[in-house]
């Protein structure tokens, strides 16, 4: 079914590459306010665990995928967002706020139907994660990722 479905999406798409391309810088510039985003680790308040898909229940819709990430930081993370470009954006918003913070060493998830989108999974995808700290402070930064199967 998934092997289907990714010919299915490469057929159509063919410009998918040029639009990934052009969709990754506009995100980067969008988070990062314009300025180039610093994707060194030792910088990262959040560390990306997991990137998987799809999930089932598979819909005709588009594939469901869950990303898991980590507090690496020393202070509670108050905000958080992912924005993966697999052909088009698409927003993971996570349960995270100044009343229910991730905590240091905490992990969490996000899962999403992917509505009209789809993936390769022998590919490269940029993931842009947005962190706000309890001290205000932003982390922002683009990592490639490669969506794997569920184990």
């Amino acid at each position: 079914m998934l092997n289907g479905y990714l010919k299915y999406v490469r057929k159509v798409s063919p410009g998918i590459s040029v639009i990934s391309l052009i969709l990754t810088l506009a995100a980067v510039m969008i988070f990062a306010g314009g300025a180039a985003c610093n994707d060194s680790p030792q910088n990262q308040a959040v560390e990306i665990i997991s990137v998987i898909g799809p999930i089932p229940p598979f819909t005709p819709g588009g594939p469901a995928v869950e990303i898991t990430v980590k507090n690496v930081s020393a202070e509670p993370v108050t905000g958080l967002t992912a924005t993966l470009v697999a052909g088009r954006s698409f927003d993971f918003n996570f349960e995270v706020s100044p009343s229910a913070p991730l905590m240091p060493n905490g992990s969490i998830s996000s899962k999403i139907t992917m509505i009209g989108g789809g993936f390769d999974d022998t590919s490269m995808y940029p993931l842009t994660v947005k962190a706000t700290l309890q001290s205000g402070t932003a982390a922002v930064y683009t990592q490639q990722v490669q969506i794997k199967s569920p184990q």
